[in-house]
This record gives C-alpha cells, sequence and structure tokens, in this order.
C-alpha cells in the first residue's frame, strides 16, 4: 500500500486513512484521539499526537466534524445512490453502488423495505444510515435481473409455482403460462421477470425442466443453471466448429514461425482433455537457453463476432464442477483442433524467451507459431523425472526445474505473497457417488508450468504496456492492495494466534504475511490463517485500466496462457496480434472494459458454481456416515452456530448454538469466539473438536454437526 491514498479527490497520509477507518466503524459516536489510538494496532507506529494531526486534517478537508472540542465523528451528508441489489439467506438485502471502489461499503436493506426488488435487480437506494455499515430503503427499481432460479415444480388447480431451491425471497416464484400437471414435483429452471404490485409472488416464465430431483445429472445440471451456464451448445455454434477442417492449410503454415523440429511437451493433469500449453527447451550455440511457453491459438478458429466468439463470450469460462467439466468451446475445439494434443501438429501463439545462466530474460518474441509436442507428460510421470533423473525428458525437465525455481525466488524476493490452499476431488462411482475425498497433491512439476505461464503472462503485459505512448488499451488481470480496514482487522486476527503481521508499509506487509504463511505450516490454525488471509485481500478482476497484480508483486499482468477455458486470454490474443501487426487502437478502452466486467462476473459465477458442487458431493459423501465421529477444526463462527471442518475428509457442517447442550452459547465478534454463559467454555476459531456427523442433505448442500466427546 502507498504512504498516499487517495481518497474522493483528497490524497491521506496513511495515519489519516487508519483514523477515518476508525471512526467508520464508529458512525454514530464521537471519539478523541486516545480512543482512536487504542483501536489502531501497535505496528502501526502511530501516537497521540500524529492521530490528533490526522484529526484535524480530516475535519479542515471535510471528511470529519468535531461537534465539540476534541471529539471527532465522521462527516456525512444525504444522499441516494444507485446500484445492484443481492439478498443474503435471512431475507435481507444488500446494495453494491455502481462504480464501488474495493473500500466501498455495501448498503444494508431490511426485508421490510425491499419495495419488490428481486436479486441482481438495479435499484435507486436512499441512504439511511452511514458508517462503515450503512442502511437504506429501495426507492424504486430501475431494472429488472431476469435471473434465473432452480427448484420443484408444484402444480396444482391450472397454477404453477417453483418451491426454489435456494432463493432468498420467501416466496414461491408464479409462473406465468399452463405448464403440464404431469411435470409436478420435476427439478425445473425458472426466469423472475416481474414482481407486481399488491402481488403475493414474484412472476417467473418456465425455462427449462432438468429432470428427477435427486439424481446426479439432474442436480449437476441445476448447479449449473442456478449460475447461468448452459449444459449444452447451441446448434449453430456447433455446426461452425464442426466445419472446420482436420488438416492445416498450406498457406496458414507460411505465415507462422516454425517450431515443430525444436523438442516441445505438454505436462497436465492425468485426467486432462484439453492442453492450452506446451513447453519448449533448447541450449542455443552462443551458450544462452532459449524457453519457449507456446499457448493455443484459439484466435485463429474463433473469429471475432462469429457465433462461436459470441456464445464463447457468453459462457466467460469453462466451469469446473466436481464431477464435470463444461467447455467454454465445442468439444470439436476444446479437445481437438486447439488442443496441443502430441504428435499432431497444432497452431500456437508462443512467448519465445531466450535466458543466460543467471535466468535474465535477454531477448523475447512474440507472434504466431506451428508447434509439434512430442511427449505428453501427466503431472506425477514429470515429477518422477524431475525427483529420479531417470527416464525421456528427463535433464530437461531437470533443467527447466531449476530454472522455474530461480524464477520463483525471484518473485518471492521481490514481494510475492506465498498462497498455498489445499485443492480437494473425488473419487466417484459410475453414478457419480463419492467414494473417497482427497487432497490434490501438488508438485515441483505444477510449480514449474506455473511459474513460466506466469513469465509469458506478465512479460505479454510489460511489451504492450510500454509499447509507446499514448499507451494502447488491452486487457489486464489486475489485483489491487488489501484494504486498510481488512488488513487492521486480520492483523487483530493473527494476535489471537500469537502471530504479529507488520502493516505500516507495503513491503512490511509482504514480509510479515509470508513469515506467517511459513510459520504456521503443518499447524492446526493454518487453514484457518490462510482463509482469513485470503479474505483480507481484494478479488483479482480483468480490466482495461491497470496492470499492477499485488499478491504477484507484478507491476504487468494479464491472462494470455488460457484461452480454450477463459474468454479474456482470447481478448489478449486478439489484440496482441494486432499490435504487433499496427501500432494502432484496434478496440476502445470502454468497450474492453466492458467485456473485462462481463468476464469478472462469469469467473465469480463459475467459481460459485464449483463450490455448490463440492458442498453437493460433500453433503453426500457423508450422507452414508450419519451417526460417525470425526475430529473437526473450527473454520467459521457466527451468531447462529460454529463452521467445523472435518480433518480426514475437508467437509465442512455447522454446529448450531441452539442444539449445544448444558448452556446458552453467544457469538463474540470482536474476539472471534463462541462462549457459554454459565460455564464460561469457548470455543474459537483453529480450535481442534469431536464432532457427529447428524445431517447431510444434497439438495440443500447442507450438512449438520453436533458437538460430542468421546
Amino acid at each position: 500500500m502507498s504512504i498516499f491514498v487517495e481518497v474522493g479527490g483528497e490524497k491521506l497520509s496513511f495515519a489519516e486513512k487508519l483514523v477515518l477507518a476508525v471512526m467508520k466503524d464508529n458512525p454514530k459516536g464521537t471519539m478523541n484521539a486516545n480512543r482512536i489510538l487504542s483501536c489502531i494496532p501497535r505496528e502501526a507506529g502511530l501516537n497521540t499526537d500524529l492521530v490528533y494531526k490526522a484529526l484535524l486534517r480530516l475535519t479542515h478537508i471535510g471528511k470529519a466534524e468535531q461537534p465539540n472540542k476534541g471529539q471527532f465523528r465522521v462527516k456525512h451528508s444525504a444522499m441516494q445512490i444507485r446500484g445492484v441489489i443481492e439478498f443474503v439467506r435471512s431475507g435481507d438485502a444488500f446494495v453494491t453502488p455502481e462504480n464501488a471502489g474495493p473500500e466501498t461499503n455495501d448498503i444494508h436493506v431490511h426485508s421490510e423495505w425491499l419495495n419488490r426488488a428481486l436479486p441482481g435487480d438495479t435499484v435507486e437506494v436512499e441512504v439511511l444510515g452511514r458508517g462503515n455499515r450503512p442502511s437504506g430503503r429501495v426507492l424504486k427499481v430501475i431494472s429488472r435481473s431476469k435471473r434465473r432460479y432452480t427448484g420443484n415444480l408444484d402444480v396444482f388447480d391450472g397454477n404453477a409455482y417453483l418451491i426454489a431451491d435456494k432463493a432468498p425471497f420467501k416466496t414461491d416464484i408464479k409462473i406465468d403460462g399452463k405448464v403440464d400437471s404431469g411435470l409436478d414435483g420435476m427439478k425445473a429452471v425458472v426466469e423472475a421477470f416481474d414482481f407486481p404490485e399488491k402481488k403475493q409472488n414474484p412472476l417467473g416464465r418456465l425455462v427449462e425442466v432438468l429432470g428427477k430431483p435427486g439424481t446426479n445429472n439432474t442436480e449437476m445440471h441445476a448447479i449449473l443453471a442456478e449460475f447461468g451456464f448452459a449444459v449444452s451448445f447451441p446448434d449453430d455454434v456447433e455446426k461452425e466448429a464442426e466445419n472446420y477442417s482436420e488438416q492445416i492449410p498450406a498457406a496458414v503454415l507460411e505465415k507462422r514461425r516454425d517450431f515443430r523440429n525444436i523438442p516441445t511437451c505438454t505436462i497436465d493433469p492425468v485426467d486432462a482433455k484439453d492442453f492450452d500449453d506446451a513447453i519448449s527447451y533448447r541450449k542455443l550455440d552462443n551458450g544462452l537457453v532459449e524457453l519457449g511457453v507456446h499457448i493455443a491459438d484459439v484466435s485463429h478458429f474463433v473469429t471475432e463476432g462469429s457465433r462461436l466468439d459470441q456464445e464463447a463470450f457468453h459462457r466467460g469460462t469453462s466451469v469446473y464442477l466436481a464431477d464435470r467439466t463444461i467447455p467454454m468451446l465445442p468439444e470439436k475445439l476444446s479437445n481437438n483442433l486447439c488442443s496441443l494434443r502430441p504428435n499432431e501438429d497444432r497452431l500456437a501463439f508462443s512467448a519465445v524467451f531466450v535466458m543466460d545462466e543467471k535466468c535474465d530474460v535477454k531477448e523475447r518474441w512474440f507472434g504466431k507459431t506451428v508447434i509439434h509436442s512430442i511427449r505428453r507428460f501427466s503431472y506425477e510421470e514429470a515429477q518422477e523425472r524431475i525427483k529420479t533423473g531417470e527416464g525421456d525428458w528427463a535433464k530437461e525437465l531437470g533443467e527447466l526445474n531449476t530454472i522455474a525455481e530461480t524464477f520463483q525466488r525471484k518473485r518471492f524476493k521481490s514481494g510475492s505473497i506465498s498462497f498455498e490452499t489445499d485443492e480437494i476431488k473425488f473419487k466417484l462411482d459410475g453414478q457419480g457417488k463419492p467414494l473417497e475425498v482427497l487432497v490434490k497433491k501438488r508438485f515441483e512439476a505444477h510449480k514449474l508450468i506455473e511459474e513460466f505461464m506466469l513469465l509469458a503472462n506478465r512479460e505479454v503485459a510489460h511489451y504492450i504496456k510500454t509499447l509507446q505512448k499514448p499507451e494502447l488499451p488491452y486487457i489486464y488481470r489486475t489485483h489491487d492492495a488489501p484494504p486498510t480496514e481488512r488488513l487492521i482487522e486480520f492483523s487483530r486476527f493473527c494476535k489471537l494466534f500469537g502471530y504479529r503481521i507488520d502493516i505500516s508499509t507495503e513491503a512490511n506487509l509482504r514480509a510479515s504475511m509470508n513469515k506467517l504463511l511459513k510459520e504456521i505450516e503443518s499447524k492446526p490454525e493454518e487453514d484457518v490463517l490462510q482463509q482469513m488471509a485470503l479474505r483480507s485481500m481484494t478479488k483479482a478482476v480483468y480490466t482495461s485500466q491497470k496492470s499492477t497484480h499485488f499478491g504477484l508483486a507484478f507491476d504487468f499482468y494479464t491472462h494470455f496462457t488460457s484461452p480454450i477455458r477463459r474468454y479474456p486470454d482470447l481478448i489478449a490474443h486478439r489484440l496482441l496480434q494486432h499490435y504487433l501487426q499496427s501500432r494502432k487502437e484496434a478496440i476502445s478502452a470502454d468497450k474492453i472494459e466492458d467485456m473485462a466486467k462481463h468476464s469478472s462476473n462469469m469467473e465469480q459465477k463459475a467459481a460459485e458454481a464449483e463450490r455448490a458442487s463440492t458442498k453437493y458431493k460433500m453433503a453426500e459423501y457423508l450422507e452414508d456416515r450419519l451417526g460417525q465421529y470425526f475430529e473437526a477444526i473450527v473454520s467459521g463462527l457466527t451468531e447462529w452456530g460454529i463452521y467445523a471442518e472435518i480433518i480426514e475428509n475437508h467437509c465442512e457442517g455447522m454446529i448450531k448454538l441452539s442444539d449445544i447442550k448444558g448452556d446458552q452459547y453467544e457469538y463474540f465478534e470482536s474476539e472471534r469466539k463462541v462462549m457459554g454463559r454459565r460455564t464460561r467454555k469457548t470455543y474459537s476459531l483453529g480450535d481442534v473438536i469431536n464432532i457427529r456427523v447428524i445431517n447431510a442433505n444434497p439438495l440443500m448442500r447442507q450438512i449438520d454437526f453436533q458437538l460430542s466427546e468421546w
């Protein structure tokens, strides 16, 4: 984070930013300098004099006011805002203001003040209360989102309703039009399009009947529909893909740099079907080495404005559920023509680097190529070569691993943060039922590929960003520095476990964050602190505005390496090719920004769909283990319950506070603990507890535990 942060046209110092954050946490009352200082971590390095000077300047620039001598509060003015409304489980909602920055607070709307708004609608809200948790009421609905919901059909007396699985509003959706009575009880998709005045139910139209509830295919398709993804492609899109020939025309090959005689391989998961990237490696006569990062040339097949392009943009990304992949492109392209399969000539867009013995890049080249992969490695096979030094490609993979490790060391030295989170996968039977929950193992071979993809993404972004002035419009992957308020909260949280996080400067934050992540390795609190660290970060998004990436400590970053499964990478390929040929603007920055926002939105939906499918499979796995006892770690605390993750299989469930016998338990948010009123027994994040599985409902994606002593 920089020492100065611009807020509302004024540059605030680090001290002023911290002071303003504390006052926003106390929007209704006044505070003096000493009280504010007591709320700021000692590591920030402030004293009473610095806090008082910050308060005087905040008052001078209109960010604070001093109603009584020495007493300060945040200054507010009446306002109305426009934004998108989203609901929570209680039936209340939050509105995200338009053009909101990472530190903008959402407006809380009580269920009584919704004014017939539906999730995803664009609304106008009157702000009633301010501070860190402002509240408001919906004045009017500006536009409907027409969001789709899945659930079971209830058909009777000529009327049909959808009893939605996950709708946060408390009424069923009345279906407009006739519905066959034979569909009663079937799982379906309905699009909510209105909520008329003086009506008890929102109106919706029947979009698709998915099938009998509870079957694996039906429920997986329901998850996809819930988050706006289609299973199949429109006929005209499939037809366009099928029209491409398996043969590469000679005229196309003549225009490309030929890498077919240079040793090239792919390294992917053992069950992968689409191969986005390949690596070539050779030593040059001058003692330098050449590393080629070859990416599937999707832009050759998916031309701008085509039906394939329109459908790919609409989807935005491939979706990876617990038991299947829903590709962004039809199979003819994703698993065949665009996939860099072994022993076949394939079209690529390549980033080629010439490096010295210190792994400093001396030359870089970007352009269209034709390659021929001679070996397809699984991560396990590549790791075996790296570990033993035996087998085909063992020497090359060993040298590539050394290069990758050098890049990683340089990255961490520059401040890149080392987040390593476990990925869950399921061993399934023929009907998709989970037999075992596993943690995906990460090898040096994984990191090898990751480092080379990071290299290509960074260098492409650097090339575009520094090509000329004024800068040419491009699409970047950006990650902002975490908001100060979250860092304060994370610092307090770490103290509960005896760890110190220095947030005084960006360099100190990076160093202490990496120190923490190393110190907690293999400790019971590792998962909890990892998750809290991630939650303190902002989300990485696509944008045309800036190229910096806080987490990686890169000034320049884009996504160039996965156009088979990510639409922004396809945009990056098209723009780079245009700028290699002509240094003229290909498309406006505003249009790129619109596409970037859509891509970020679809990426978020895909992540939510993946989590939903994981929760479904976890509940399905524990359905056969009701009554069994496990050791678990407290992973979350709320006013209604304790969330716990089973150590053996990573399945997470909830213990309702009302179900804990022998005492009445309360949640203390500031201390992140639950405590019994009489016994003073406490449960805190990271505690290891014993639980019994008492309920597992795959349809609701819900797991319930009971505290147990055994």
